[in-house]
């Protein structure tokens, strides 16, 4: 089964001053929003460019209010936070970064406090208060108030191999080789730091990479071969154990008509004004 969808996004959900979607496979109309923009990128990176510049990659990116963009998914999935530039949170994030810039791409590594479960869960499950959680966490990160301890850069180590090599190519037996620890000794200072069995954390960074593949629309079977499982049976198995969803009613919830969910009595005033080639504005949706 494919995910034909274009866009592939999950509901937009808005709060008092914060809204937020995931997003992946699109190329956007040239646009701005009247709101702060954060984009994080949860797989690889993506494309975006700024008025009539070039297109650039980021892995984070900073969008101020009001400023003409248009972004390229790049076959990856993002996270895209939307905060009203008079809260308090957008006026420290501009304090930190901005300093007149009308962008800003900070290197930021938002699994060192956010566990590829949660991130999943709140891709795969319409959950209005984990996905809040999530960005609560991703505010924090860049306001750089997470607030946990420093973990063993062996550790650190191993988390940025499992995220950056292709899930095909995970192997406890190499991460322990490549932060020079025998098999047991990672196992056990990786839980320890983490919380997290390190196999777990491999198999969430496989059905991650699945999931990603499936939102820009490539079949079940051939993203779950890809990402290294066995087979689609055993990647079905797995997302249905740590997640209660199939990979079908994922597809399902991701081709429904486009949801906005407000989850406050004043949700965040939210509007996108699209312009064409020209530089004309053509329509605001609000």
């Amino acid at each position: 089964m494919k995910a034909a969808i274009k866009p592939y996004r999950t509901s937009f959900y808005m709060w008092n001053g914060v809204s937020a979607i995931f997003f992946s496979s699109c190329i956007t109309n040239i646009h701005s929003h009247n709101t702060m923009q954060i984009i994080v990128d949860i797989q690889g990176d993506f494309k975006c460019r700024i008025k009539n510049e070039e297109w650039k990659t980021y892995k984070n990116l900073i969008i101020r209010e009001n400023i003409v963009h248009q972004l390229d998914t790049n076959n990856s999935v993002q996270l895209l936070i939307y905060l009203d530039a008079e809260t308090t949170i957008a006026k420290e994030i501009k304090s930190m970064y901005m300093d007149n810039l009308d962008v800003y791409s900070p290197c930021i590594d938002i699994f060192e406090d956010i566990d590829p479960e949660t991130l999943q869960k709140a891709i795969l499950k319409p959950d209005a208060d984990l996905l809040l959680d999530v960005i609560n966490r991703v505010l924090r990160i860049f306001r750089g108030t997470k607030g946990l301890s420093k973990a063993d850069e062996r550790v650190n180590k191993t988390r940025k191999l499992i995220a950056e090599q292709h899930p095909w190519d995970l192997s406890i037996k190499n991460m322990a080789d490549a932060v020079c620890l025998s098999e047991s000794r990672l196992r056990v200072l990786f839980k320890e730091q983490t919380g997290i069995p390190i196999y777990q954390y491999i198999m969430w960074s496989r059905i991650r990479f699945a999931i990603n593949r499936i939102m820009n629309g490539s079949a079940v079977n051939e993203s779950a071969l890809e990402a290294g499982f066995a087979d689609s049976s055993h990647f079905h198995k797995m997302i249905v154990k740590m997640f209660g969803i199939s990979p079908s009613q994922f597809i399902k919830k991701g081709n429904q008509k486009f949801n906005i969910v407000s989850c406050d009595s004043s949700p965040l005033n939210f509007e996108t004004s699209v312009y064409n080639k020209q530089g004309d504005l053509e329509k605001v949706h609000r």
